[in-house]
């Protein structure tokens, strides 16, 4: 892979057995190593790290809408 136009990205593990994440961008796709530091396309990081955020954003209004009872 060249390195011109890359981008450093880490994708966490969800179990044991989730070692490969399949990203699709307009045609193009990857499947992307979970659980280590990989060096992707500039494209498929912004991808990745705008779905990292959503997560994020869903688990902090799931959280903070649980029903205590």
């Amino acid at each position: 892979m060249e390195k011109k136009n890359t981008k450093a990205v880490f994708i966490p593990k969800r179990g044991r057995n989730d070692n490969f994440r399949y990203v699709a961008i307009n045609g193009k796709r990857m499947l992307i190593k979970c659980g280590e530091v990989v060096e992707v396309p500039a494209d498929f990081a912004a991808v990745i790290e705008q779905g990292q955020k959503q997560d994020a954003e869903s688990d902090d209004y799931i959280a903070s809408n649980r029903r205590e009872d």
